[in-house]
């Protein structure tokens, strides 16, 4: 796993950093930090992180979509059930000049590590 995420948060010299639950706790208080649910809206409405905006990186528009949703001046917090999908979107939101930090785990380690998840 730490191979994949390194060839990730290294791809084009972007912001782009793979953190664990704690870390992304700890980060999403900040107050410049926007909160990206990069799963469905099926899946954003049977429970998310508390204050995360849902963009589904599976939408073939996604790109447009975060362009037009998300600040640059912010740091965007993305995450998706179990970090695979949450990685393709820090990429696609690095490439196009964000800085991103992604769940490593997704929502699954939050949950597992006892942290809100509200519907």
């Amino acid at each position: 796993m730490s191979l994949f995420v390194s060839i990730f948060t290294n791809c084009g010299g972007q912001n782009f950093r793979s953190v664990n639950a704690a870390d992304f706790e700890q980060a999403i208080k900040q107050p410049n930090v926007v909160i990206l649910d990069s799963r469905t809206a099926q899946e954003y409405a049977d429970g998310h992180i508390r204050n995360a905006v849902n963009i589904d990186v599976k939408a073939t528009d996604f790109e447009q979509q975060a362009l037009a949703a998300l600040d640059k001046s912010k740091t965007i917090a993305v995450y998706c059930r179990s970090g695979r999908r949450s990685k393709m979107a820090a990429a696609t939101l690095a490439k196009n000049g964000y800085t991103v930090i992604e769940l490593d785990c997704g929502i699954i380690c939050w949950s597992s590590a006892g942290k809100e998840v509200v519907k």
